[in-house]
C-alpha cells in the first residue's frame, strides 16, 4: 500500500520501503490500518474490510535527512523576533528549514498597542514567515502550524500537535527553541480569568473588541450614570513600555476621536495605570518623570500600588482598596511557558532555559548540547543575563544564523550591543534612550518630546 503525503511537502513522499535508518523505518504513515476478513452483515464472505485505528496510535514522523550527503535540517520552534531574524539570514544553500509555530507570522510588537484603537490595522504589524524566508516555499522546506509538545534530544525529534489534534514528530539536525515567554500573573487570583494580556495580534483584537463594546454600551439610552462610568474605567496594570504606550493610545483615542464623535462618552472615560514602582523603570530617571507628567496632563491617572486580587468587576489593591474597571489590561512582565517548563534541560532561576555564550542549552547535569540552541525570551545566558526585549532576541537570531552559516567555523561568542530604547506616549510625545545599557561603556543619550516622537 502506498503512502500519500501532503502535496505541500512533496519532498517527504518517499515510500516506506526506502527509509534506511531506524528512525525512518515504519514510522512514516499518516494512519495505520487493520486488514480484516468480514463474515457478517451485507459483506461477502472473505471481503476485505479496512478498519481505521485511533489517531493516537503512532505519530507521523517526518525525518531530518533522507540520504548521506543531504543538507542538514534546521528546525525552528516559534515565529518571534529571534526566529524571524534567524530564518531570514539563514543560508538556504546549506540547510533545509522547518518552522513550527501556531502562528504563521512575526509580529512587530512595538506597534501592537496602536492596533488596539484602530490607529494601525492588524495587517500592518504582521509579516508572514514565508515572506521573511521565501525558501520556505521550496521543496524540502516546511512551515507547520502546530504546537511543539516535547523535545527528545536522544532521537533528535520534536513531538508536535496540530490545531485539529493530530500529533506528529519532526526530526532535526539543528534545533532552535525560540518559543518566547508568557505574561506573568505572579499567582494573583483572578488575573488569568478576568484580565486581558497584550502580547499578540489576538490579544490586541480582544482588547479592541472590548473597547468598542463598552463604548457602544455606554451610549445606550437609559443607562445609569454609575454603570456608564464603570464601563468606561480602563485600567492598565504595569507601567512598562507596553502599558505606557497602550495608555497613551487610549488617551489619543479620547482626545482626537471620541471628543468629536461621542462627547458624552469621552467625558466619562478614566484611564488608570497601576504600577508598584516608577513607570518606565528601565529608562533614565529624567525621562520617567517627563513621561509621568505627560500622562498626567493627558488625563491618565497613575496609581503606585500592588495588586492583591482581581475580581470580575474590580482590582483589589494591597492596601485593601478597590478600583472598578470595565476593561483591564495586564502588562507586567513575563515568565516561562508550560512548554519550556516541561523540557528536560537546565533552567535558570527565573525558569528560562539556561544557555551558554553560544546559545547552547544544557541537560539537567550541565552537559551542553552542540546542536540545540535557545534564543529570545525563553533563554537566559547565565554568565550575562539580558532583558527579555525584542532587540536582544533579534540580535541573537542574527548571531545564530551567522554561526550556522559558517557550519560551526565561526567561534565568536554572542555579544549583545544595546542600541537604546523608546516609548511613545501621546501624539508628539515620546522618550528615548540611545546607547548605554547593561555593562556598556558607551555614553547614553536621552531625548524626549516631539523630536523623540
Amino acid at each position: 500500500m502506498g503512502v500519500t503525503m501532503n502535496p505541500c511537502n512533496s519532498s517527504l513522499s518517499r515510500p516506506p520501503g526506502q527509509w534506511t535508518t531506524r528512525a525512518q523505518r515504519g514510522l512514516v504513515q499518516a494512519r495505520a490500518f487493520k486488514l480484516n476478513f468480514s463474515t457478517g452483515g451485507n459483506a461477502k464472505v472473505g471481503a476485505l474490510a479496512v478498519t481505521e485505528e485511533p489517531k493516537t496510535q503512532v505519530p507521523v514522523r517526518i525525518e531530518r535527512s533522507f540520504a548521506p550527503g543531504e543538507k542538514p535540517r534546521l528546525v525552528i520552534l516559534g515565529t518571534g523576533w529571534a526566529s524571524a531574524r534567524l530564518a531570514q539570514d539563514l543560508d538556504m544553500s546549506k540547510y533545509h528549514l522547518t518552522v513550527i509555530s501556531p502562528r504563521n507570522h512575526m509580529v512587530f510588537t512595538p506597534l501592537l498597542a496602536s492596533t488596539t484603537v484602530g490607529t494601525l490595522d492588524f495587517r500592518s504589524v504582521t509579516v508572514s514567515m514565508r515572506n521573511i524566508q521565501p525558501g520556505l516555499n521550496q521543496a524540502k522546506n516546511s512551515y507547520y502550524q502546530a504546537k511543539a509538545l516535547e523535545v527528545n534530544p536522544e532521537e533528535q525529534v520534536v513531538l508536535c500537535k496540530s490545531r485539529d489534534g493530530r500529533k506528529f514528530e519532526v526530526g532535526y539536525d539543528e534545533l532552535a527553541i525560540c518559543t518566547g515567554a508568557q505574561g506573568s500573573t505572579f499567582g494573583i487570583p483572578g488575573v488569568e480569568k478576568y484580565a486581558l494580556p497584550l502580547r499578540d495580534v489576538n490579544d490586541a483584537d480582544a482588547i479592541r473588541s472590548k473597547l468598542i463594546k463598552n463604548i457602544c454600551d455606554a451610549q445606550i439610552p437609559g443607562i445609569a450614570e454609575s454603570e456608564k462610568r464603570k464601563k468606561l474605567q480602563f485600567v492598565v496594570v504595569g507601567g512598562g513600555p507596553t502599558g505606557v504606550e497602550f495608555s497613551g493610545e487610549l488617551s489619543n483615542l479620547v482626545k482626537e476621536d471620541l471628543m468629536k464623535m461621542a462627547p458624552g462618552v469621552s467625558s466619562s472615560i478614566q484611564i488608570t495605570i497601576i504600577e508598584a514602582r516608577d513607570i518606565l523603570g528601565s529608562f533614565n530617571p529624567d525621562l520617567r518623570l517627563y513621561a509621568e507628567n505627560i500622562l498626567n496632563k493627558s488625563g491618565v491617572q497613575i496609581v503606585k500600588a500592588m495588586v492583591k486580587e482581581v475580581t470580575s468587576t474590580s482590582v483589589v489593591l494591597s492596601d485593601g482598596s478597590e478600583l472598578d474597571y470595565g476593561l483591564l489590561v495586564w502588562s507586567t512582565g513575563v515568565g516561562p511557558t508550560p512548554f519550556i517548563n516541561s523540557l528536560p534541560f537546565a533552567k535558570a532561576r527565573d525558569g528560562r532555559l539556561e544557555v551558554d555564550e553560544f546559545m547552547r542549552v544544557k541537560d539537567e547535569d550541565g552537559n551542553k548540547f552542540q546542536n540545540i540552541f535557545s534564543l529570545g525570551d525563553c533563554s537566559c545566558i547565565i554568565s550575562n543575563p539580558l532583558p527579555t526585549t525584542a532587540q536582544v532576541a533579534e540580535q541573537q537570531g542574527k548571531w545564530l544564523s551567522k554561526h550556522l552559516n559558517s557550519l560551526g567555523a565561526d567561534e565568536e561568542a554572542f555579544q549583545y550591543k544595546h542600541l537604546g530604547q523608546m516609548s511613545a506616549m501621546t501624539t508628539g510625545s515620546a522618550v528615548t534612550d540611545i546607547g548605554g545599557g547593561p555593562k556598556s561603556d558607551s555614553p547614553q543619550l536621552s531625548l524626549s518630546g516631539f523630536f523623540s516622537w
